[in-house]
Order: structure tokens, then C-alpha cells, then sequence
């Protein structure tokens, strides 16, 4: 048997549908009162990328970090030399203005503690209609 170090092993990076979809399963495990667009993640509570940013090591080992004051308590997710919303976008391969529609209370009405179902189908529509648009072009 050949012992493999870590840095032979290759690295799987998954693409933003890939993360996308993820979040989405993730976010069907997320207990009720947990989600919350006040804050990125603080208190074991969190807005849905602040979440799995801090949770789910799939999330971890795709790039996606939690940067602050050396705490959690005012912390932001970091991809890549970004931070804030530059850095949710290029982790999802998105517009900033898709991450601002899913990942914020501008996008439901404005509440700040929308139920995690909620974002949950928003982003499996909007994985819908990017599909749609990529099959029709």
C-alpha cells in the first residue's frame, strides 16, 4: 500500500451549483430559531452561509472561512482574499445581486428570521432557472 500524503491527494472543488445545492441540504437540517439576517454568525446563531461556514466541513474545506477580531462574535465568511458579500458571490458563482436576493431580508419580505425552508426553495428555483436559462441558450 502506498502511504499518500495529504498534498498528493487531489482536491475536489465544487463548482457554485455544486455549493448551492449543498447549502440547501444543509439548511434542511438547521433547527428552528438558528437562522437569522442579523448577523453572519454569532451565539451558535447565523444567516445560512454564516452557518454553514461555521458548521459543515464540506463548506470549510471548499474555501469558505469565518474571518474576525480573532472571535466568532463579529465574524465574516471569506472566500478566496474576499470578504462580506464579494466573497459569498465568488463562492457561489453568483451576482452579488443573487447573493443579496437569496441571502438577505431584502429577498423575503424583509423579515430577519425567515424559516429555513424558505431559503431553501429559493435557492433550489433559482438553481431551477439558471439550468432552464443554461438548457435554452
Amino acid at each position: 500500500m502506498k502511504h499518500l500524503r495529504h498534498a498528493d491527494i487531489p482536491q475536489f472543488r465544487a463548482s457554485g451549483r455544486d455549493r448551492l445545492n449543498r447549502l440547501s441540504k444543509f439548511l434542511d437540517t438547521v433547527a428552528a430559531g438558528t437562522l437569522t439576517f442579523t448577523r453572519w454568525y454569532a451565539d451558535g446563531r447565523g444567516c445560512a452561509v454564516g452557518l454553514a461556514a461555521a458548521y459543515d466541513p464540506w463548506f470549510q474545506a471548499q474555501g469558505l472561512r469565518l474571518v474576525g477580531n480573532g472571535t466568532l462574535k463579529e465574524c465574516l465568511p471569506a472566500f478566496e482574499g474576499r470578504s462580506e458579500w464579494p466573497a459569498v458571490a465568488q463562492f457561489f458563482d453568483i451576482s452579488l445581486g443573487e447573493a443579496l436576493e437569496l441571502f438577505t431580508a431584502g429577498g423575503y419580505g424583509g423579515k430577519m428570521r425567515p424559516p429555513a425552508r424558505d431559503i431553501v426553495q429559493k435557492i433550489r428555483a433559482h438553481l431551477a432557472k439558471s439550468n432552464a436559462e443554461a438548457v435554452a441558450a
